[in-house]
C-alpha cells in the first residue's frame, strides 16, 4: 500500500474510532434532556479520543510509514490533551443535566461508575502534567517513560470500568457491538505492541556480526538474522532507505530499547545484514560499543517516513544533515550507488569539528560513482581546516541551493537536532519552497 493510500485508510479508521459510537447512539435516538444527551455525547467522544491517543503510539508500521514519527508523536500529544478536555467537558454537561451528580466531590456518596470516572481522570491529568515534563527528564528518561505507560494504561482501563458499571450504554446491542469492537481493536495493537514484538516474534531476533569504529565515540553496529536450531534463517528485514528501528540487547517487556536509523542499503546481497551507525551519548548507547561478534540483539522494524517515494517523479536530491543525521542520508546514498542512478544530489553535512565528519572516505569514493556534489561544514574549526566554517543557516543555504528555476523538482531532507532542523525549515520556507518538498527527522526522540 502507497503511503498516500495508508494516510487515507488511517484517517477514515481514526473517524470511525471517534465518531462511530457518537452516531450510532444519535441513530438509535434518545427521549433524554438535551443535556443529557450532551454529556452521553462528550463522554463518547472522549472514548474515541482515548482508544486513538493509545493506539497511535503503538509502532504500527503502516501508520509510521504513512505519516512519520514526528507525526505520530505529535497526534499522540494533542490527542492526549484533547482527551483530557473533553472529559472535564463531560463532567460539566454532567453535573448541569442532574444537579444531583455535585456527590462526585463527595467521596463518601462515590458509587462505583464515581470511583472509577474519577480515577480515570485524575490519571489523565496527572498524565498530561507529566508529559510537559518531557524536556525536563534527561537521564531519567526510563522512571518517565514507565510511569507514563502505567499511567496511561490506568486511564484507559478506568475509563473502560467506568462504562460498564454504568450499564447504561452497554445495554443498548448496537453501541454493546461497537464498545466489543473498540475493545477488540485496542487489546489486539496493545498485545501485538508488548507482547507479540517484544517477546514473541522471531523475526525480531538477531545477532552481532559485526562492531566498527568509525570515530572514538560513534561506532558501526552490524546485525543479521540469527539462525535458529532447526537450520533455517529468519527472513531479514525488509526496509526502505531513511527508515529506522528500535534495539534492545534483551528480550523483554520491560528492556531498554531505543531508535537508530539504518544506514545500510536495502538489499540481500550483505546475506541479510542490517547496519546503524550510533554515537556514544548515554549509558545504552556507550554499551553498543562493547558488544561482540554473536551477541543476541532484538530490532522492531522498519519505521519511519523519512524516505523517498518511487512513485514521485523529482529533479534531484538536496540532503541536509548534521552531526549523526547524516545516517539515513547514508541508506539513500548507498541505494543510488547500488542501483547506479545518476539524480544529481547535494550533500550538506555539519558538525563541530572536522574529526566528527563521518564517512569522509566513504562519500569521496561515492562522488566518484554518483552525480553527488559533497559540502561539508564545521563551527569549530581547527586552523587545518580548509572548507566551510560556520552552522547550516539562511546565508549558507541561500549560497548553495539553486536558484528558483525548476526547485519545485527538488526533494529536500533534512536531519539532525531540532534547533538546525527547524531553522533549515523556516529558511527553505522563506525561500517559497513547497512544504510537500521538505522532509525531515529530528534526533530527540527515544
Amino acid at each position: 500500500m502507497r503511503p498516500g493510500q495508508a494516510r487515507l485508510m488511517w484517517a477514515a479508521t481514526f473517524l470511525a474510532v471517534l465518531f462511530g459510537p457518537t452516531l450510532l447512539s444519535l441513530v438509535n435516538g434518545s427521549d433524554n434532556p438535551i443535556a443529557s444527551q450532551l454529556a452521553v455525547q462528550s463522554g463518547l467522544l472522549a472514548t474515541g479520543l482515548l482508544v486513538g491517543a493509545a493506539v497511535v503510539p503503538s509502532r504500527l508500521r503502516s501508520l509510521t510509514r504513512a505519516v512519520g514519527i514526528e507525526a505520530v508523536y505529535g497526534v499522540h500529544r494533542s490527542l492526549g490533551l484533547l482527551v483530557t478536555l473533553m472529559v472535564l467537558v463531560h463532567v460539566i454537561l454532567v453535573l448541569a443535566a442532574n444537579p444531583n451528580s455535585v456527590t462526585l466531590f463527595d467521596p463518601r456518596q462515590w458509587s462505583q461508575p464515581s470511583k472509577a470516572a474519577i480515577a480515570a481522570t485524575v490519571a489523565l491529568i496527572l498524565l498530561v502534567g507529566l508529559a510537559g515534563l518531557r524536556g525536563r527528564v534527561g537521564r531519567r528518561y526510563a522512571l518517565w517513560r514507565w510511569t507514563h505507560i502505567v499511567l496511561a494504561a490506568a486511564s484507559v482501563v478506568f475509563s473502560a470500568l467506568h462504562i460498564w458499571r454504568l450499564q447504561h450504554l452497554v445495554n443498548d446491542p448496537v453501541l454493546r457491538v461497537a464498545f466489543g469492537l473498540l475493545a477488540a481493536a485496542l487489546l489486539g495493537v496493545l498485545s501485538y505492541r508488548w507482547l507479540w514484538r517484544p517477546s514473541l516474534d522471531k523475526r525480531s531476533a538477531y545477532q552481532v556480526r559485526e562492531i566498527r569504529a568509525e570515530t572514538e565515540d560513534v561506532h558501526t553496529l552490524v546485525i543479521g538474522p540469527r539462525r535458529p536450531r532447526h537450520g533455517f534463517d529468519v527472513s531479514t528485514l525488509a526496509f526502505e532507505p531513511g527508515q529506522f528501528a528500535w534495539i534492545r540487547v534483551r528480550r523483554s517487556i520491560t528492556a531498554e530499547e531505543h531508535p537508530f536509523t539504518i544506514t545500510s542499503c536495502p538489499t540481500s546481497e550483505a546475506g541479510g545484514s542490517i547496519e546503524f551507525t550510533i554515537r556514544d551519548v548515554g549509558d545504552f548507547t556507550s554499551s553498543v560499543g562493547r558488544l561482540k561478534v554473536g551477541d543476541p540483539v532484538w530490532i522492531d522494524g522498519p519505521h519511519g517516513s523519512f524516505t523517498w517515494d518511487d512513485t514521485v517523479y523529482s529533479r534531484a536530491l538536496v540532503l541536509i544533515a548534521a552531526g549523526v543525521g547524516i545516517t539515513p542520508m547514508m541508506s539513500m546514498l548507498r541505494t543510488l550507488a547500488h542501483r547506479g542512478d545518476d539524480t544529481p544530489v547535494m550533500l550538506i553535512s555539519g558538525a563541530g569539528t572536522e574529526t566528527e565528519l563521518l564517512f569522509r572516505d566513504e562519500l569521496a569514493e561515492l562522488t566518484e560513482k554518483l552525480n553527488l556534489t559533497v559540502v561539508e561544514v564545521v563551527s569549530r574549526p581547527s586552523s587545518d581546516w580548509s572548507g566551510r566554517t560556520g552552522r547550516i543557516d539562511r546565508d549558507l543555504l541561500g549560497e548553495l541551493l539553486p536558484e528558483r528555476t525548476g526547485r519545485r523538482k527538488i526533494e529536500y531532507f533534512v536531519c539532525g537536532p531540532p534547533g538546525m532542523v527547524n531553522g533549515v525549515v523556516e529558511a527553505l520556507a522563506d525561500r517559497n519552497i513547497d512544504p510537500s518538498r521538505v522532509h525531515t527527522e529530528l534526533f530527540d526522540m527515544a
